[in-house]
């Protein structure tokens, strides 16, 4: 005998040390053969049993009669299976007399052998020595194993009937466990019962098929139920507990084992959950055939000590990775020994190669039990797919275990598969579904390349807040996954082999030299996957025990250097960088290099295995921006590393990811072919830029990004590789991050015409990107980026436009007019000074412009005429797009890049009244504009000059001139009545007077008397008056010759001259100048061009005052919160920014870079609420207010926090309370129905469509959002209409509530009052309820900013980036100005402010204008007004 093997066996099974180590297991030696066993009782059994499986009365009146026969039956159960017929007999007699321990129930047909009558008075006496015998039932027989018996059919036919029985004594005994009322020795011999006959299927390592693998999937699933019961009725003892955990530890070979072990212990757990947590904690999902599996009224002590029993019952599951371990019990030695061939090689080749398989399987349970007390089981149900985390191998294809209403159907047949796979009939759980696809709640809708498809459609839910801490979940199942994370990285067999002296036998160790210890990984990556997901399970003031952080730290490191496991590390560890993890800088090399694996090419270069590859892109997306600030934050740290390492000496994270994560942005963004996931991707560029930006050093003057001589797309629009032009960039560089700026761009511009011009989110999100690169283009002075490259980024964005525009028909929807409309939002952007002055790039914005307005470019193609404007057809493609035309070219002929704010003018009628001016004649010009003219000058003029002082209301502003007329020039003396003549400073010599010589008389032609004379004609009319004409002609003639006579004898005098008029109609010669008053100018039949209105009317001033409350730019409304840690009211929320010291300085410091503060008395622009905006009031002499000590100086009351652009202005507001203090006719409370009334009830808003007097004359509306119909002019004696109600309201705007909230506590975010806190965002503009957005801001420990914003982004603020403070207010204006714009877009009733401002204006035209003809126009302006 072999002494190796020998000491094996005889040495002790450490697995039963322990908690169990007091006690001693219970033998499992069968129920023996008795007196009969000894003498041979064949014939007995065969005379006896026949007679006592009829249904007659038993003749057995007697305890010694009934011992005797059980003694009978008991060696009747040991016979061999070729006595069928007697086992079956003794099978139904036991059962029969167990059953007296069950209720009475309806009889069965055929009748049950009749119960003897000292056994049915007296069961429990009988049924343990019944069970006991049942033991001989599950024995093998000798010479009859089961790899004998398969060589013949007969064998598999006796084979399947033993099975029969087998089944048949289960369903006993689990309705004994059900029904039956059992004593504790009862209980104990039926647990004892099914371990020995689980033992006697699974102890031994042969393979199992047909019959016999249903029988052993049966016996444990029997087993786990009826030991629950008995948790419940009469919890075992810690003997049998022991004995347990001791015949599981030799059934570890087993696949049926681990599943019917997750499955059981996950539904313990399920129950512990709800005992400790309550019903708010998230429940986990349980199948219908497990719902009943722990009875309903099981006390909270039996779960708990259940559960833990239960879930160490298998011992360490990571001991599946030593065979060596797994097969030293006494059954492998017997097996060893016996068998023989090359069928015996075989069949140990077979069970140590499904020992991964087996592993795998048991790490899925442990991630589901992990995942359980996170509370995300519903997002983690299905522990195989990807959506677990289980990073599984990709040959791990096992068959399933069908449910437990299916598994007693299964037929018996003893046919055996010839070509059935070893160990492949690993039952499938019912309750974990370990080998089953993704569920339907886990997989997508919609198809990942929808139009319609979000990275957030599918968001997984929040982590419970009542979650345990990760110290706890480490205490319970840490030494497990850190074990089985490491498993194939170190030798762990080396020493316990050398420390027991008993190497395996040389068979043995065959096997394990063929088998790959990759094979192992599928598990391995599943234990990497459920640390990543408990260490990112931590909460924000949360302590993580430092061995606990090394030792996952140590196990990511391995497994993200290796491939096989380096996907499932980047699928759970999305937020690792996030959670303020103590030393979690030491990984940053080693998930760069993962994320270039994943996102570097559109498959990824890692072996994924039945992982979802959209789903890991998306969690690589995640940590990309996690990780784009820590080149810029952590710039001159050097990288981290674990001791004894040497690998970065030197080398700071600044210079090592610079280079590496720009490369990894722009490659992904080039790779990415879902639409879905490019968006965060966009984010993630752009803020790899931004933080570019703001690491560039100054340099030389003259050095410029360039590109290379050609663009980035080629003649025939092949795509270039943007990757490798990054790649060859030095990240040392003072100009890495200028020639960043221009490869994005390039790649951006590209990816946008090609790919992405059918999608609304992306389209968005690209042209929001591009408008941030364009600041840098423009504003940046470390980026001397020269002109043409802003000159090509504008050409590529006018193509795009030109291209969508042109699509035929059928492709045109809201979703691409709104692509177009940010395509010109995206071009006022890039307008600067130095990009107007080229002829070219102006020239390719005019033809955008006329595109968008016209319908048609007045330049064709290459060949044609180009069309005169009178020639086109006006066919704009959408009113939307007209009006997004018309502002971009206000924009170009205003030429403004600055945003000073400046160009709203303060100077109005109130103004000129409180200094002392009389009134304004007032004129609309070409039905657009407003001229209020003033003929008096300024009170602060000098000189009583004629002036005229012009208010100039349009649809782009409020604008003041102030014109005089000067008699003199301003070189004149002050008042002198006129200036001197100049002097000559060189006397010029006289001239000769040039001599004129006389023209020959002309010769008599025929054509002197081609014209009759005068008096020629008056003698042929005839006319009476001829006499008095001729008498007028001689005296003029007479006058003239006297004249001639006098001018020799005058002297010529100085002229000098006149003094300045002073009185005359200023208002009527700027008029005239600029040609309005052109008489008989106009065109017949057409409106007149100037049209007065009414001074003296009521209600103008109002309606003036209305006009001017309309911006002339997009206004938002930002509010402001601090919401300290665990705060759930919105009063206590609010109070915060009131409070001395409240608030962090991190707050502040956000705060200030958000905007200017400006006082909202002396504001002329959007100060936050329609009451106090654009009403600029005249200064008043105060002190200087103090330095603000709290942020509620902000709330909107005295000052705001002010920012604007050429096309929007921000007003952030800190509310402090005061709003609910408000008047309730102030409240700017709307429905929700998009459709329903949409007045404002604040007076004298732009809002307020209807009449301030009922009198007034009302003009005809039409709708407009969804027409292409051209404004016209208006009838000249309109009826009045009825009042115009829902989607017909003119100047009906919707703004949404912004709210940037920071966050002491990151996990505050679920429990955020927003809809209390949305009672203090006052502005006195209609919203909707549903456009509210909240952004969340919360530092971390190491200085970033994390950010959360809702599902689908902000556009260029993902959700969960990581911020550096110093970029974090510039992300947070563009995202707020990003969620207002989209929610424009998606009002179809939006009016641009520009055109509201013409309708306010049309509305005043058409009420308050005079009905005058041309003589009388002309005849008032002669009139004091």
């Amino acid at each position: 005998m072999n002494v190796g093997i020998f000491n094996r066996v005889n040495s002790k099974i450490k697995e039963g040390d322990g908690m169990y180590s007091e006690w001693n297991s219970l033998p499992l030696e069968g129920g023996g053969h008795g007196v009969l066993g000894a003498v041979g009782g064949r014939d007995v059994v065969l005379a006896v049993v026949q007679q006592l499986a009829s249904h007659q009365p038993s003749p057995l009146t007697t305890d010694s009669e009934v011992e005797w026969v059980l003694e009978v039956i008991r060696y009747g159960l040991s016979l061999p299976l070729t006595e069928h017929e007697a086992l079956r007999d003794c099978v139904r007699v036991c059962c029969s007399w167990l059953s007296a321990l069950l209720p009475p129930a309806a009889p069965a047909q055929p009748p049950p052998p009749a119960v003897p009558p000292p056994l049915a008075a007296e069961p429990h006496r009988y049924a343990n020595k019944i069970l006991n015998h049942l033991h001989n039932l599950f024995v093998p027989r000798p010479n009859e194993t089961l790899a004998f018996i398969y060589q013949t059919e007969l064998g598999g036919n006796l084979i399947s009937k033993q099975a029969v029985l087998c089944h048949r004594v289960l369903r006993l005994a689990r309705s004994l466990a059900d029904s039956a009322s059992l004593g504790p020795r009862e209980w104990r011999s039926l647990l004892l019962l099914l371990l020995a006959a689980a033992a006697a299927l699974l102890a031994p390592p042969a393979p199992l098929y047909g019959a016999a693998e249903q029988l052993c999937e049966r016996v444990l699933c029997v087993l786990f139920e009826v030991w629950i019961l008995a948790c419940h009725r009469c919890f075992p003892s810690p003997a049998l507990w022991r004995t347990l955990r001791e015949q599981c530890v030799r059934w570890r070979h087993r696949a049926p084992l681990t599943e019917q072990w997750a499955r059981v212990s996950l539904c313990l757990t399920a129950r512990l959950l709800a005992h400790m947590y309550g019903p708010l904690y998230p429940a986990m999902p349980i199948g219908e055939e497990d719902a009943n599996l722990v009875p309903a009224d099981m006390s909270a002590e039996a779960v708990t000590q259940s559960w833990y029993r239960m879930l160490h019952t298998i011992g360490n599951p990571v001991d599946l990775t030593k065979p060596h371990l797994i097969s030293h019990t006494p059954e492998f030695l017997q097996y060893w020994m016996t068998e023989e061939g090359r069928e015996g090689r075989e069949g140990r080749e077979a069970w140590v190669g499904s020992l991964a398989h087996i592993f795998h399987r048991a790490m899925l349970g442990v991630a589901a039990h992990v995942d359980a007390f996170l509370g995300r089981s519903t997002a983690r149900w299905s522990v195989q797919g990807a959506g677990g985390g289980a990073g599984a191998g990709a040959g791990d294809e096992g068959e399933v275990t069908p449910p437990a209403h299916r598994r007693l159907a299964k037929s018996f047949s003893a046919a055996r598969p010839r070509d059935k796979p070893l160990e492949k009939s690993t039952p499938r759980s019912s309750l974990i579904g370990l080998t089953s696809s993704r569920p339907s709640s886990v997989v997508p809708s919609t198809p990942p390349n929808s139009i319609t498809s979000q990275v957030g459609e599918i968001e997984k839910p929040p982590l419970t807040p009542l979650r345990p801490k990760v110290n706890s979940i480490f205490h319970l199942f840490g030494e497990w996954l850190f074990e089985a994370a490491l498993v194939g990285t170190t030798p762990v067999n080396s020493n316990q082999q050398k420390a027991e002296g008993t190497p395996p036998p040389p068979s043995l160790s065959e096997a394990t030299q063929k088998l790959n210890m990759l094979s192992y990984q599928a598990g391995r990556a599943v234990a990497l996957g459920t640390l990543c997901r408990v260490i990112c399970s931590k909460q924000c003031r949360e302590e993580v025990l430092a061995p606990y952080l090394a030792r996952t730290y140590a196990a990511l490191q391995r497994g993200l250097r290796d491939p096989a496991t380096a996907a499932a590390v980047v699928l759970d560890a999305a937020d690792i960088f996030r959670l303020d993890l103590d030393g979690v800088l030491v990984l940053v090399p080693d998930f760069i290099t993962a994320l270039d694996r994943i996102l570097s090419e559109r498959e990824p270069k890692l072996e994924c295995g039945s992982i979802d590859k959209r789903e890991l892109r998306k969690a690589a997306i995640s940590l990309l921006l996690s990780l784009v600030a820590f080149p810029y934050h952590y710039r001159g740290l050097a990288v981290p590393e674990f001791p004894g390492c040497n690998e970065y000496a030197g080398v700071t994270i600044g210079e090592y990811a610079r280079g590496r994560l720009s490369q990894v942005c722009v490659s992904a963004v080039q790779a990415e072919s879902s639409e879905a996931l490019a968006v965060p991707l966009l984010s993630a560029l752009y803020l790899c830029v931004r933080h570019n930006a703001a690491h560039a050093h100054d340099h030389a003057p003259d050095a410029k990004a360039r590109s290379d001589s050609s663009g980035p797309v080629s003649a025939d629009g092949s795509q270039d590789d943007f990757a490798a032009d990054v790649r060859e960039l030095d990240p040392s560089s003072p100009y890495f991050g200028s020639a960043l700026v221009v490869r994005a761009t390039y790649l951006v511009c590209h990816r946008l015409i090609s790919s992405w011009k059918g999608d609304l989110q992306v389209s968005l999100a690209a042209l929001e990107l591009l408008s941030g690169l364009a600041k840098l283009h423009s504003s940046k002075p470390e980026f001397m980026i020269e002109a043409a490259e802003r000159k090509r980024a504008v050409r590529w964005i006018c193509d795009y436009i030109g291209v969508q525009c042109g699509r035929p028909p059928q492709a045109h929807s809201r979703d691409l007019h709104s692509c177009v409309v940010a395509a010109y939002t995206c071009l006022a952007a890039w307008l600067c000074a130095p990009l107007l002055a080229d002829a070219d790039c102006l020239a390719a914005l005019l033809e955008v412009v006329e595109l968008g307005i016209s319908g048609s470019k007045s330049q064709g193609k290459p060949g044609e005429p180009p069309k005169m404007k009178d020639e086109k057809e006006l066919k704009p493609v959408s009113m939307r797009v007209r009006d997004a035309a018309e502002s971009l070219l206000m924009l170009i002929l205003e030429q403004v890049g600055n945003n000073d704010g400046g160009k709203w003018c303060r100077l109005d009628e109130r103004w000129l009244a409180a200094l002392g001016h009389g009134k304004l004649r007032h004129f609309v010009v070409d039905g657009n504009t407003i001229l209020s003219l003033l003929e008096e000058p300024l009170a602060n003029s000098q000189e009583p000059q004629p002036t005229i002082v012009a208010i100039i209301r349009c649809g782009w502003g409020r604008f003041a001139w102030s014109l005089s007329s000067r008699g003199a020039p301003r070189c004149a003396t002050r008042g002198a009545a006129a200036c001197a003549r100049p002097v000559p400073m060189l006397e010029p010599p006289p001239r000769a007077p040039p001599a004129c010589r006389a023209l020959p008389a002309a010769p008599p032609c025929a054509v002197d008397a081609a014209f009759p004379t005068l008096d020629a004609v008056l003698r042929q009319l005839n006319d009476p008056e001829a006499t008095t004409l001729f008498k007028l002609l001689e005296q003029q003639a007479a006058i003239e010759k006297k004249v001639r006579e006098s001018e020799d004898n005058v002297v010529p005098e100085e002229c000098v001259p006149p003094d300045p008029v002073t009185e005359f109609q200023t208002a009527r010669l700027f008029l005239s100048h600029f040609g309005y008053l052109n008489i008989g100018g106009d065109k017949k039949g057409g409106p007149a061009r100037l049209c007065a209105l009414d001074s003296r009317a009521e209600g103008l001033s109002a309606a003036l005052r209305r006009l001017d409350a309309t911006g002339s730019r997009a206004a938002l409304t930002v509010h402001v919160f601090y919401a300290r840690a665990g705060q759930t009211r919105a009063t206590d929320i609010v109070a915060n920014a009131s409070q001395h010291g409240a608030v962090s300085p991190a707050f502040v410091r956000m705060l200030r870079g958000l905007g200017t503060p400006v006082r909202v008395r002396g504001h002329a622009g959007w100060s936050g609420h329609v009451r106090s905006s654009y009403d600029a009031q005249p200064p008043r002499d105060e002190p200087p207010p103090p330095e603000p000590l709290t942020p509620s100086v902000y709330d909107g009351r005295e000052q705001v926090l002010y920012w604007s652009d050429s096309t929007d202005e921000i007003a952030f507001v800190v509310p402090s309370g005061y709003e609910l203090n408000e008047t309730d006719d102030q409240s700017d409370s709307m429905k929700s129905d998009v459709d329903g009334s949409c007045c404002s009830v604040n007076r004298g808003s732009w809002w307020d469509v209807s009449g301030e007097r009922d009198d007034r004359r009302e003009r005809p509306d039409k709708t407009r959002a969804l027409s292409l119909e051209l404004e016209r002019p208006a009838p000249a004696a309109p009826a009045p209409p009825p009042p115009l109600s829902g989607s017909g309201r003119r100047n009906r705007d919707f703004t949404p509530k912004i709210l940037i909230i920071w966050l002491e506590d990151f996990e505050d975010h679920l429990n955020l009052p927003i809809d209390e806190l949305v009672r203090y965002c006052e502005t006195g503009v209609p919203w909707r309820r549903h456009e509210s957005s909240a952004l969340c801001v919360s530092s971390a420990r190491g200085g970033l900013a994390r950010v959360r914003v809702r599902a689908g982004g902000a556009g260029v603020l993902a959700d969960g980036a990581l911020l550096a403070p110093r970029l974090l207010p510039a992300a947070l204006r563009r995202a707020a100005c990003f969620l207002a714009r989209r929610a424009r877009l998606n009002t179809d009733l939006y009016q641009p402010p520009h055109v509201r401002r013409r309708h306010l204006i049309q509305d005043i035209a058409q009420q308050y204008k005079k009905d005058l003809t041309e003589p009388e126009l002309l005849e008032s302006l002669f009139k004091a007004p």
